[in-house]
C-alpha cells in the first residue's frame, strides 16, 4: 500500500461508506418487511414465512440496528467535511442549515404527507392505521418539525422510519454547537460516546432516542483515528492494521450472522465471545472496526480489483438509500391498501413468496432511484439557489 495522505474533505467521494450506507438501508427494508405479515388475529408471529427466511432471518431479526450504522457513517462523514469549516468560522450556522435541509426536507415531507392521506384511506376501511397508532395531531405537528423523537416517552409515529430523521437533525445541531465552540476534540467525543454507550445500555429498549448519540460520536472517533493512521509517519502501523483488520473482520461478520440465527443472552451466556456476538458488540466493536477499515482502505481498493471507477459505478446504491429509507413504508401503506378486499390469509401467502419480496425491493429501489434523480436533487439545487443569497461569500458550504 502506498503512503497514505491525511483526508481532505470534498476531494473525492467516500464511495466505500456511500455504498455500505446503501446496504444498511437494504437491510432495514429487509426488518420492515415482515409489516406485510403481521395483521392476523392469530397471536403470535412465525418468521418461517417470511421469504428467504433461511438466509435472512438474521436481517429479519436485527435489521433495525443497521440504523445505527447510518448514525455513525453520519459522524464519520460530518467530522470529515465539515468539523474543521465550522471551527475556523467557514461555514455558518445558516449555511449549515441549508445544506442540511435542502438535502432531507423535500422528500421527509412529500413522504409523510403521503401517509397522512394513505393512513386516512386505510383507517377508514379497518378503523385503525397501519402499523404506527400514534398518529396524533400533535405528532403531526413534531413530524413537520422534524423533533417527533425528541421528547420524553415518544412513539413513532406516521412515516414511522422517519424517527432516525428526527434523531439525526438533533445530532446536526448539538455537532454544530461542538464545532462552533472548539469543542470538537477527542477526549470531548470520547466522554460523549462513553455516556451515549451507559445510557443507551441502561435505558429502555423501546427508547429510540438514545440509539442516535453513541454511533454517531462513534463515527466521528473513527474518522479521528483514521487522519492520525494516515500520517506517513505512521504507514508501517497502518499496514500491519490494515491486513489484520482484513482476516479479522470477514470473520467478525461471518460469526456474527451465524449467530443471528441463535440469539445470545449476554447474562446467560458471560464471556468475552458472547459480549462481541451480542447487539452492544455488533454495535460498539464489529460497527466501528468496519468503518475503521475502509476509512483507512479508502482509495487502495487496486489490489483487490476495486479501482475508483468500478466503486463509482456501484455506488449508487448509496444514492438511493435516503430514498428508499422514507419510500418504502409508504409504498408498503399504498400496497396494503390495493389489496384490501383480499382476507389476510391469502394476503400472507401473497407476501411469504420470494417473488413477492423481490418486487417489493424492486419497487422501492426504483421509486428511489427516480426520487433521487428527479425529485431530490432538483429541489436541493432549487433551495440551495434560493436561500443561498443569504450565506457570505465565504461560507464553504457547497
Amino acid at each position: 500500500m502506498s503512503v497514505a495522505p491525511p483526508l481532505h474533505p470534498r476531494k473525492a467521494r467516500f464511495y466505500e461508506l456511500d455504498i455500505l450506507r446503501g446496504l444498511a438501508a437494504i437491510v432495514v427494508v429487509f426488518f420492515h418487511y415482515k409489516h406485510f405479515l403481521l395483521i392476523s388475529d392469530a397471536a403470535g408471529f412465525d418468521y418461517a414465512h417470511m421469504p428467504f427466511s433461511a438466509v435472512l432471518m438474521p436481517f429479519y431479526l436485527y435489521g433495525q440496528f443497521f440504523v445505527e450504522l447510518f448514525f455513525a457513517i453520519s459522524g464519520y462523514v460530518f467530522f470529515w467535511l465539515y468539523a474543521r469549516a465550522i471551527e475556523e468560522g467557514r461555514t455558518g450556522p445558516w449555511g449549515f442549515f441549508v445544506a442540511r435541509f435542502a438535502r432531507l426536507y423535500p422528500l421527509y415531507i412529500v413522504t409523510l404527507l403521503a401517509v397522512v392521506g394513505l393512513q386516512v384511506a386505510y383507517r377508514s376501511l379497518y378503523g385503525e392505521d397501519f402499523i404506527y397508532n400514534e398518529d396524533t395531531p400533535l405528532n403531526f405537528v413534531l413530524n413537520v418539525l422534524m423533533i417527533q423523537q425528541w421528547l420524553p416517552f415518544a412513539e413513532q409515529s406516521y412515516n414511522g422510519p422517519a424517527w432516525s430523521i428526527s434523531v439525526e437533525v438533533f445530532l446536526y445541531a448539538l455537532f454544530f454547537a461542538l464545532c462552533a465552540w472548539r469543542l470538537n476534540r477527542i477526549w470531548v467525543l470520547a466522554i460523549l460516546f462513553g455516556a451515549g454507550v451507559v445510557i443507551r445500555i441502561l435505558s429502555d429498549p423501546t427508547v429510540d432516542f438514545v440509539r442516535g448519540v453513541p454511533s454517531f460520536y462513534e463515527g466521528g472517533l473513527v474518522f479521528y483515528a483514521v487522519q492520525a493512521l494516515r500520517k506517513p509517519a505512521h504507514a508501517p502501523w497502518r499496514k500491519r492494521l490494515v491486513l489484520a483488520l482484513s482476516v479479522l473482520l470477514p470473520v467478525l461478520w461471518g460469526v456474527s450472522y451465524a449467530r443471528a440465527f441463535h440469539p445470545i443472552n449476554v447474562l446467560l451466556e458471560p464471556g468475552l465471545f458472547a459480549a462481541i456476538f451480542s447487539v452492544v458488540g455488533f454495535l460498539y466493536v464489529v460497527m466501528p472496526l468496519t468503518l475503521l477499515a475502509l476509512g483507512l482502505m479508502q482509495d487502495h481498493w487496486r489490489t483487490a480489483g476495486l479501482s475508483r471507477d468500478r466503486l463509482h459505478k456501484i455506488s449508487w446504491i448509496g444514492d438511493i438509500s435516503y430514498s428508499i429509507y422514507l419510500i418504502h413504508f409508504p409504498l408498503q401503506l399504498a400496497i396494503m391498501l390495493a389489496m384490501a378486499r383480499l382476507p389476510f390469509a391469502e394476503r400472507a401467502q401473497i407476501f411469504s413468496s420470494p417473488l413477492a419480496l423481490l418486487a417489493f425491493m424492486a419497487a422501492a429501489a426504483g421509486l428511489g432511484w427516480l426520487s433521487f434523480h428527479y425529485f431530490e436533487m432538483p429541489m436541493r439545487r432549487y433551495l440551495q439557489k434560493r436561500m443561498r443569497p443569504a450565506l457570505a461569500p465565504s461560507s464553504g458550504v457547497r
